[in-house]
């Protein structure tokens, strides 16, 4: 390679290297539900309240206590597909929690809608006062990526690319010698 074109060609990937190294990064958001929970009912083909009997990798299976949309019935035992982890969208369901749980296609997770209940009373607790507004801890719920950033990055790298570029046409007038 002659030396004038390895002299550009390690000024462009200079000038490209800084363009980046000025760019910020941006977060990475590896679920972010596009509906809110009501949308989420709204789409949902089947909405049950249930409580998980089994959970494995890729699954769940709960017996249902309500249906509240759906083909489903009480005391029925569905088989739902899920991720357990919520960085991709799933839900990390627990053995004997109650959920409020959509499903579509035999799916359900984060963005599909699922809500922890409370409890549901023994028969023998029925005496007692239960309140009527449990207050029940949720997980995290994925939150929508966030407004993008200015892009104050584009006017340094658009700077520093014309810098570049000046320096390119400085070096080819050296190489060509004094004007005539």
């Amino acid at each position: 390679m002659k030396p004038r074109a390895a002299f550009l060609f390690v000024l462009a990937i200079v000038g490209l290297s800084l363009v980046v190294v000025v760019a910020p990064q941006e977060p990475a958001w590896a679920c972010s539900c596009a509906y809110t929970e009501s949308e989420q009912d709204e789409r949902a083909e089947r909405t049950v309240n249930g409580t998980v009997t089994q959970v494995t990798d890729h699954a769940i299976r709960l017996t249902v206590d309500s249906v509240e949309k759906g083909d489903a019935r009480s005391g029925d035992t569905l088989e739902l597909r899920v991720n357990r982890s919520e960085v991709s969208c799933g839900y990390e369901f627990r053995v004997g929690t109650r959920y409020r749980v959509n499903a579509s296609s035999g799916n359900t997770g984060l963005c599909v809608g699922v809500r922890p209940l409370p409890a549901a009373p023994s028969p023998s607790a029925s005496s007692a006062v239960v309140p009527t507004s449990a207050v029940v801890p949720t997980p995290a719920v994925a939150q929508s990526a966030p407004a993008r950033t200015s892009r104050w990055w584009l006017a340094s790298g658009a700077m520093l690319l014309v810098v570049a570029a000046g320096l390119v046409a400085v070096a080819l007038r050296r190489r060509r010698g004094p004007a005539r």
